[in-house]
């Protein structure tokens, strides 16, 4: 979880085939809020997603990744197809987003706004909405139905990832004994999963 998975030209095919997508429904910008489709669109990696991240797409120019300031370092050295903006802890994802739908002269436009996701609270939602003066709509599923068809760069790292998870099925089958310890087979499943090229589990 210390680099982008994602080439730049898969990164800046993707943000080309939204933006496609919301000139055909006649919308200026789109907000995503969903951690897998900030992860689609920017290749960020990390563990900060349990707070809100507002990805910011516009039709023109280069979109803008909002959430905690403290994430600074972690995002500019992942994320380079968007502009990092962080808020304090004194106020919300919405206030800063609401500031920077104006400074890029959105307000009163047609946006898109991911409402279908654990990433995007109802109050967060609303207050966005009560300071950015917009005409919303719901792009929910739009990045969704993009991600069911996979790239060649994607399926080889889908290959990749096959293997890692090979090894370390495979050792923690291995580990497994008449008096083994959950936490002996476990050693030996994360241990294969790291020496495979991949990393220790998450949440």
């Amino acid at each position: 979880m210390d680099r982008n998975p994602f080439s730049e030209p898969e990164i800046d095919g993707r943000l080309s085939r939204v933006r496609t997508e919301l000139a055909r429904r006649e919308l200026d910008a789109a907000i995503f809020a969903s951690p897998e489709n900030t992860f689609y669109l920017t290749g960020l990696d990390h563990w900060g997603y349990f707070a809100p991240h507002l990805l910011i797409v516009p039709l023109d120019g280069k979109p803008v990744l909002i959430t905690r300031s403290m994430e600074k370092v972690t995002i500019e050295n992942q994320v380079k197809a968007a502009e990092f903006r962080g808020h304090s802890d004194s106020e919300t994802a919405a206030d800063l987003a609401a500031r920077v739908i104006a400074e890029q002269r959105l307000t009163g436009k047609r946006l898109g706004l991911e409402y279908w996701t654990s990433g995007l609270s109802h109050g967060l939602a609303a207050k966005l909405q009560a300071q950015a003066d917009a005409e919303w709509s719901d792009v929910s599923g739009l990045v969704d139905q993009m991600r069911l068809v996979k790239s060649a760069e994607e399926q080889a790292l889908m290959r990749r990832a096959a293997k890692v998870t090979d090894a370390a099925a495979g050792a923690a089958i291995r580990a497994i004994s008449d008096g083994a310890s959950e936490q002996e087979v476990a050693a030996e499943c994360v241990a294969a999963m790291i020496r495979a090229g991949g990393h220790a589990p998450g949440f």
